[in-house]
């Protein structure tokens, strides 16, 4: 396969443990800020003195749990601000689009593929075959309105210079959304296999490899 131009793989400085850490430490601040929320003491009631002959003086007792509970009110809600903003410094830091434990995993599902993924569902775009020096492809997903190819699903060809043009379609379609398709590839030989994904892994990632039984 003539290789279009070859994409620079993208630079994270954080190593996976690292991000895994971050990760953790996220959840663990977004249940704090549960706890925090659902542990803030309601002040205690105000109950009016038993009528008496002569006014009676404030209940002193009263009027420092009062003070007391709204000290610690202050205080719970100046942690919950400083879990909130460190919880959004972790989402600015991974790249999260949701403050949220589902965001929180997205962001590090598409750190550890390197790529955000091109459509949430439906992914996978073609299924490769390399079999004994052969190539051919066979597009499997649902082609994007907005991706302007010449195939769409179901459609299959070994033409080389088909294979290229739709495959530096995709590549610029990838480009400037910062996004990955996957692909599925059937190979028959170990020279296939190394071919193949030196190929097609410029381009796509790897969803599934199956080796298959050819004659010879």
């Amino acid at each position: 396969m003539r290789e279009p131009d070859s994409r620079s793989d993208a630079v994270y400085g954080l190593s996976l443990v690292q991000v895994m850490l971050l990760l953790v430490f996220a959840v663990l601040l977004l249940n704090s800020m549960d706890d925090v929320a659902v542990s803030a003491p309601e002040p205690p009631p105000v109950v009016a003195p038993p009528a008496v002959e002569a006014p009676a003086s404030p209940d002193a007792d009263l009027q420092a749990r009062l003070e007391a509970a709204a000290q610690h009110n202050a205080r719970l809600e100046k942690q919950l601000g400083e879990a909130a903003s460190l919880v959004d410094h972790v989402k600015v830091m991974l790249g999260a689009k949701l403050a949220s434990r589902e965001g929180f995993q997205e962001a590090i599902d598409n750190l550890k593929r390197g790529y955000a993924l091109c459509q949430k569902t439906d992914n996978t775009l073609i299924e490769a075959s390399m079999q004994h020096g052969v190539e051919s492809i066979r597009v499997i997903g649902e082609i994007p309105s907005d991706l302007d190819v010449d195939l769409s699903k179901g459609d299959e060809t070994s033409d080389l210079d088909h294979i290229v043009t739709f495959i530096q379609d995709v590549y610029q379609y990838e480009k400037d959304r910062q996004c990955r398709f996957n692909y599925r590839l059937k190979y028959a030989t170990d020279n296939d296999y190394r071919k193949a994904r030196e190929g097609f892994e410029k381009y796509f990632y790897p969803e599934k490899m199956m080796k298959i039984a050819t004659d010879g």
